[in-house]
């Protein structure tokens, strides 16, 4: 009889019920609410890591391409032929060539550091999501007598201009030994202003015509390098893997894990870190359990051992003690779970009102590259979080089992 689970799990949930001992009741409850808590925490943290993972990403595919290829400006002028040459073995969506240098930019008495990116507005929106942003080719219009840029929305708002106005571009020039000989200005039309929600592209980036570029840079027909849209991301890797082996002198190619790769080796870590940290909070809860459950064994020593005249045997009594902990863990994931996935839901909200009210912002664009708390609930992590959790609570529920296993009708006698 006393082999049956049944019969074990009805007295562990007996000896969890709610009781006149008020100390009792409320060891229990305290230790319930923190490891409530603990999975709660791990929920939103982990989320939420996911969804700014996913989000930097998602900006840098689409912004990016799947591979970049590099060229070497000394050889770069003949580059259709060399693209052609480099891409035509493999299966791509699309590339669209570009021009990048570093300038200043101004406004009034506004300058800020930029980089200027120049692009075939059709190829661009081939590659990148830059049309979800802004239409380039209805605003970078080369007919237009001043040179048209689009630029970033946190650049606009800095230089106080919107679109239609004017800015100035500050480039520098060099003579043919390669010294510098002094800044070059060119007045600029704002055609347009994107916002992407990552900071480096909306504080920082102004895009032109291809031509616009290699003219204000000097660099003749030459090109800085090339985005690759694959018809598979996953693929990039191995295709730019293949590139490289190729050994080219004048052309390099980076795919798109390489981008910010030690960024993303960062938050991957922090993650791992986080995780572990958060445990430790429904270990502590643990250890409190355990804690709790050694004072039931002591105050109910006459009642096991009365269990064990009648025929229980120890594995019995230890598992009845187990079973504590796995029912405390499996309430504390019950209770946990949906609230922490409920806050994720509602954690902007949250944050913006938190904003208002404090006047202080939370999310730095300019520090977390995006503007916005992202989410990304994922059912492994849900599953990992529990079975941590319960794992955590069984153990903590070990040594008070073992020590009910043991209680004897002499120590209840000493007792």
């Amino acid at each position: 009889m006393f082999a049956n689970n049944r019969v074990a799990l009805f007295i562990a949930i007996r000896l969890l019920r709610p009781s006149h001992a008020m100390t009792r009741s409320i060891g229990l409850l305290v230790s319930l609410v923190g490891i409530a808590i603990g999975v709660i925490a791990l929920v939103v943290t982990l989320s939420t890591m996911n969804g700014f993972e996913r989000d930097v990403r998602d900006q840098v595919l689409g912004m990016s391409g799947h591979i970049n290829l590099v060229f070497d400006r000394n050889s770069s002028t003949n580059w259709e032929n060399a693209l052609d040459n480099v891409l035509s073995q493999y299966e791509i969506a699309g590339f669209s060539p570009y021009v990048r240098s570093g300038a200043m930019i101004s406004s009034r008495d506004v300058i800020i550091s930029v980089s200027v990116e120049g692009v075939i507005p059709e190829s661009e929106e081939r590659v990148t999501n830059i049309g979800n942003h802004i239409a380039l080719t209805d605003t970078l219009l080369t007919e237009s007598s001043i040179p048209t840029v689009v630029i970033g929305e946190k650049l606009a708002e800095k230089l106080s201009v919107s679109a239609t106005q004017l800015v100035t571009l500050i480039t520098p020039r060099w003579n043919q030994e390669g010294n510098f000989s002094g800044p070059k200005y060119q007045l600029l039309k704002v055609a347009g202003i994107f916002r992407t929600g990552m900071s480096q592209y909306d504080h920082r980036l102004v895009i032109t015509n291809l031509a616009t570029a290699q003219s204000l840079f000097n660099v003749g027909h030459s090109i800085t390098g090339a985005k690759v849209r694959l018809d598979d991301s996953l693929a990039a890797p191995k295709v730019s893997a293949a590139i490289n082996a190729l050994v080219l002198k004048n052309i390099h190619a980076i795919d798109w894990r390489q981008y910010n790769k030690n960024f993303f080796l960062a938050l991957s870590s922090q993650k791992k870190l986080m995780f572990i940290v958060l445990l430790m909070v429904i270990a502590i809860a643990g250890s409190s359990a355990t804690i709790n459950m050694l004072i039931l064994v002591k105050r109910n020593s006459t009642s096991i051992v009365l269990l064990k005249t009648i025929g229980a045997t120890k594995s019995v009594v230890v598992k009845i003690f187990l079973l504590q902990g796995l029912i405390i863990g499996f309430l504390g994931c019950f209770i946990g779970i949906p609230l922490g996935i409920l806050v994720v839901k509602n954690a902007q909200t949250l944050v913006s009102y938190i904003e208002q009210t404090t006047g202080f912002p939370l999310i730095d664009s300019e520090v977390y590259l995006i503007d916005h708390l992202p989410h990304l609930i994922k059912i492994t992590d849900l599953g990992l979080i529990g079975l941590s959790t319960i794992c955590i609570t069984v153990l903590a529920a070990a040594y008070p089992a073992y020590k009910a296993g043991g209680t004897s009708f002499s120590e209840k006698s000493d007792a």
